[in-house]
């Protein structure tokens, strides 16, 4: 109706560029009077089914899955009958068109239209009159197809032949749901003309079985395309946009939404909604127990806002990882919690724990940008100051965020055993039984550490020098600190630190020495020509 209407404006329109620009505008309005529908909650994904050509199983007898309660029996049917008596006898018998069972020898019962329970009993209720035995099992062997109508939002539109215990998830699981498809809202009228309506969101989310019922013969099945929305933000479990549920509240919204969180704020709870000019907005704040008791039901577009708790969990949670029994995230009590504890509470040390290298690292500040060391990256090597590019190399070696402390000692000094705040991330890593060789070595990588070795010796056990090698240039990174020390003022290696042997510089191409020397001589000779001309001219 609309589009007409904007259609007859633009054709009433004399000038159509003007009309088009009117179109545009108006598209502009309805984006926002009518916000997006479509729903984004997060399992929707595993909801929308695409079929890709699956179909339904086509032999239900290894399970049949029956529930005696509620299966209702209808013909086609059929029954394994066991009759243990002075001879063993087994039939298979089907419910007739008319709804009877014909057992041989027995007689001829009506089970048509009972539950599959009751229906049992009958049956050898029949049996026992003319058989004088107690072991006589009666079991359900096939089940009967029924026929369905399904239409809407799915792949696979019209009539479906399923078994006659199947569910309203097979019958969209065999029809495909659409992107579109208002899952929340799916419309069944029986073969009597009885209309219901089920939420299959509330059947995956709350395992609500009486939202997943089994259908029957002549079902007709309709799924609509969303057209009315509802949306949920904030401290709950699945915050997005949902399907709109005539009748249903705001607590009921939530509670689909997977409820509150633990920081959930719950004195507050804002509902934001539109006006009947669907332009409007008003806010409506209620708490947990006034929804509660005024069961206040939602309206299409309304948003629903759960905000946190101020400060919830906050500078409470720090995380351990590596050489430790139990890793991961630890809740700690503010201004409190030692070191010294968390380690305790985590089980402890293992034994491969390198105590040396371990370290505690924490965030507060440590991201702010250096402006100066901003700047002096963009100057190239060659214009900088020596003082520029020792800030810079000390910078670039720094461990942003790590708090100096010595694990060996934290059990036993005070001072080592620091106070854990928020975010704080502790590091125990595993031993580093090894001295890193990289560069130019014959062969770099990893030699085993023995103590009393010097720099040399290291190399030689990689092998010593590659002919590229810059030999008195060889430099130490510490392990435990990050520092580059000259070969000849290390005092003693230890475990996982790395020697650096840089590469020579390459030689001038004899290209490049050719050039550079014309270039000389050229000046030179120029200098020479000025200086006749000058003597020349002087006499």
């Amino acid at each position: 109706m609309l589009n007409t209407i904007i259609l007859k404006i633009v054709l009433l329109t004399s000038n159509f560029r003007k009309g088009i620009a009117f179109m545009l505008f108006l598209s502009c309005i309805n984006a926002v009077v009518f916000p997006q529908t479509t729903p984004t909650y997060t399992d929707r994904g595993s909801i929308v089914f695409d079929v890709n050509g699956q179909t339904a199983s086509e032999d239900p007898s290894g399970d049949l899955s029956v529930d005696e309660e509620t299966y209702v029996l209808g013909p086609g049917d059929g029954f394994s009958i066991s009759i243990d008596n002075a001879e063993a006898l087994v039939y298979e018998a089907r419910v007739n068109p008319d709804g009877f069972l014909i057992i041989p020898k027995a007689g001829i019962v009506k089970v048509s239209g009972m539950i599959l329970k009751d229906a049992k009993k009958n049956i050898i209720a029949l049996i026992r009159e003319k058989f004088k035995t107690h072991n006589i099992l009666v079991t359900l062997s096939a089940i009967r197809s029924v026929k369905v109508d399904i239409f809407g939002e799915v792949q696979k539109r019209g009539g479906k032949v399923i078994f006659a215990n199947s569910r309203l998830s097979d019958v969209l699981l065999e029809a495909g749901i659409n992107k579109e498809a208002d899952i929340r809202n799916i419309k069944v009228i029986s073969k009597l003309n009885v209309t219901s309506y089920y939420d299959f969101l509330q059947y995956m989310r709350l395992a609500d079985r009486s939202q997943n019922p089994v259908v029957q013969e002549g079902d007709h099945i309709s799924i609509g395309k969303i057209d009315r929305s509802v949306s949920v933000t904030g401290a709950v479990g699945y915050a997005g946009i949902y399907e709109y549920k005539a009748g249903e509240t705001v607590l009921d919204l939530i509670k689909i939404a997977g409820g509150f969180l633990d920081e959930a704020f719950t004195d507050t709870i804002e509902i934001i909604r539109f006006l009947p000019d669907a332009k409007t907005q008003i806010d409506i704040k209620l708490s947990n127990q006034e929804l509660i008791k005024n069961n206040f039901n939602l309206q299409n577009k309304d948003i629903v806002v759960v905000r946190s708790k101020p400060e919830y969990l906050k500078e409470n949670i720090v995380t351990i990882t590596g050489q430790v029994k139990y890793p991961g995230k630890y809740k700690i009590d503010k201004d409190k919690t030692h070191l010294s504890e968390l380690i305790t509470i985590s089980g402890g040390y293992l034994e491969k724990a390198s105590l040396m290298d371990a370290s505690l690292r924490r965030f507060i500040g440590a991201d702010t940008v250096d402006a100066e060391l901003e700047r002096i990256k963009l100057i190239p090597r060659p214009d900088m100051t020596d003082d520029e590019y020792d800030y810079m190399k000390a910078k670039s070696r720094q461990r942003k965020g790590q708090v100096v402390v010595d694990f060996r000692n934290i059990f036993r000094s005070y001072e080592d055993d620091v106070v854990l705040r928020n975010g704080d991330e502790i590091l125990i890593p595993e031993k580093k039984e090894y001295i890193i060789i990289i560069g130019q070595a014959v062969f770099p990588g990893n030699v085993e550490y023995m103590p009393g070795l010097t720099v040399q010796d290291y190399i030689k056990l990689a092998g010593g020098f590659s002919w590229r090698a810059e030999q008195g240039e060889v430099r130490i990174v510490k392990a435990k600190t990050g520092e580059w020390i000259e070969e000849d003022e290390i005092l003693v290696l230890e475990p996982g630190d790395t020697i650096w042997i840089p590469e020579e510089p390459p030689a001038p191409k004899f290209w490049d020495i050719f050039k550079d020397s014309l270039t000389i001589l050229g000046q030179v000779a120029t200098v020479v020509a000025a200086t006749i001309a000058v003597i020349v001219s002087s006499r």
